[in-house]
């Protein structure tokens, strides 16, 4: 698995870095000139519905409505939307082939967000492989241009798409093929800005931020901004790879008519990696939630900050931060390593740990530094006869866990010291180093590094336990990734 993971973010990192020389296009949401997209004085209008394998389309600011693509899925030549940013904007320097910079206008042209009110593949036909949708910032911190409770505009997540009230999707790939045979490798987003319908979006649809109903592997979500969906984030009934970090997802909605997680997976799922996310306010079932006919193994959750900010009462899950449900499921190798959990809740008095419902499960759960967890509440783990390898957790202020196979927990429920610099006001990063959050086990790559690129343990022979590493620095650096891809100070 780690190897898959590795090789994937080495090849989304080399199509970032080393100029694609393809042909470039220009885009408006109104055509001018003769409206072919040779430059931005001709500019075309929207993007056409079937794209051509190894161009770059640069969009200028504005609302485009909906976009549904009808480009074949033949090979493996990558096609690239772009938001056409100050600093990129289709000249021979930006990685084009021909220059399209002529007529360019950066107060009108690329000082806000190219915006989408959905964006679907349509009918049965295989959905297009190979696509990047790049919102073209350079924001390091986690999503693309805010840190979290910030109500600004992102506007360094260049792409958005922005979900209506009665939408069930806002990025659909594969819309009407549920059937695993119609399978779209290798697409890559990247600064872009996902907002759902809310609160009142949690009807008889179920919204998600993202769905991929034929199938879709090798999927890698970097920097992207996702807030507000109605009930869930990731609907992924088959991939064998799929891979979420840097990214910020913020607050969905779960209900008796649709019943909320950050992923809801289905069928068949390997290779699911998630690292160095802030993720906030989920509510419903659970977090990773495994159902209807599920077969899903190989989970590497690690180095995500999940909390709840002070004074929000909004309900968390009901069956654990993984939950693997009803009879026949299987959840396979899904580890939760090097994670915080802070100020979190579960729902119905229900449990923080894992839940299953079927077949035996293996969970893995090491390194984790809880705090604050409501005192009700306890962190269980559910088996259904499978196997949990626990231990060198830490649970400060929080409800008494049910430990499971050698471990090493610190369980303090009342009193506890504080382990991070601020994190009301979203500082994560650990205040001191203390023996309450030190001792964690020692494990090889992708776990030795932490949130911030920090090797693991750190130069005084040190593992923490949480997402950070103790520096004695209480600034929050960008966390790019590099060749081996980890994040880097």
């Amino acid at each position: 698995m780690q190897k898959r993971v590795i090789t994937a973010l080495i090849v989304s990192w080399i199509a970032t870095v080393i100029p694609s020389l393809g042909a470039c296009h220009a885009v408006g949401v109104t055509s001018t000139g003769d409206g072919s997209g040779s430059n931005w004085s001709n500019r075309m209008k929207s993007l056409p519905s079937t794209l051509t394998r190894g161009d770059v389309y640069y969009l200028a600011d504005g609302d485009y409505g909906n976009y549904t693509f009808s480009t074949a899925n033949l090979n493996t030549t990558r096609i690239t939307i772009k938001k056409a940013q100050a600093y990129d904007y289709g000249r021979s320097s930006d990685g084009c082939s021909n220059d399209i910079s002529a007529g360019w206008n950066q107060g009108t042209m690329g000082a806000g967000q190219a915006n989408w009110g959905e964006f679907f593949g349509s009918g049965n036909t295989p959905q297009p492989g190979y696509l990047t949708l790049d919102g073209n910032g350079k924001s390091t911190i986690p999503g693309c241009g805010i840190s979290p409770t910030t109500q600004t505009t992102p506007s360094d997540c260049g792409l958005k798409i922005t979900a209506r009230i009665g939408q069930d999707s806002d990025f659909d790939i594969g819309r009407n093929n549920n059937d695993g045979q119609h399978r779209s490798p290798s697409w890559t987003i990247k600064y872009v800005e996902i907002q759902g319908g809310g609160d009142a979006n949690n009807g008889s649809q179920s919204e998600e931020a993202i769905r991929c109903r034929g199938a879709c592997d090798d999927f890698l979500v970097d920097h992207v901004y996702f807030h507000d969906s109605g009930c869930d984030f990731f609907k992924i009934p088959w991939t064998t790879s799929f891979i979420v970090q840097n990214s910020y997802i913020k607050q969905n909605k779960s209900s008796s008519t649709c019943h909320g997680q950050l992923w809801y997976s289905e069928v068949n799922v390997s290779n699911v990696d998630f690292h160095s996310n802030v993720i906030q306010d989920i509510q419903g079932t659970g977090i990773w939630v495994c159902l209807t006919g599920c077969q899903a193994s190989n989970f590497a959750i690690y180095n995500n900050v999940i909390w709840r900010p002070s004074g929000s009462t909004r309900p968390g899950t009901s069956n654990g931060i993984f939950s693997c449900i009803n009879p026949g499921n299987r959840c396979t190798n899904w580890a939760f390593i090097g994670n915080d959990v802070i100020n979190y809740t579960a729902d119905y008095a229900g449990a923080l740990g894992t839940h299953c419902d079927g077949n035996p499960n293996t969970f893995i759960w090491q390194n984790n530094l809880f705090y604050g967890i409501t005192p009700s509440d306890r962190i269980d783990f559910q088996l259904c006869g499978g196997s949990l390898t626990e231990g060198n957790n830490t649970y400060l202020n929080s409800g008494t866990p049910k430990s499971g196979t050698n471990s090493t927990d610190i369980i303090i429920p009342t009193g506890a010291p504080n382990p991070f610099t601020d994190w009301p006001n979203v500082v994560f990063t650990l205040t001191s180093q203390n023996a309450n959050w030190t001792g964690g086990q020692a494990l090889t790559a992708p776990y030795n590094v932490d949130f911030m690129g920090n090797a693991r343990p750190g130069p005084d022979g040190v593992w923490n336990r949480g997402a950070f590493q103790y520096s004695g620095n209480t600034s929050v650096p960008a966390p790019p990734t590099n060749l081996k891809g980890v994040v880097v100070p």
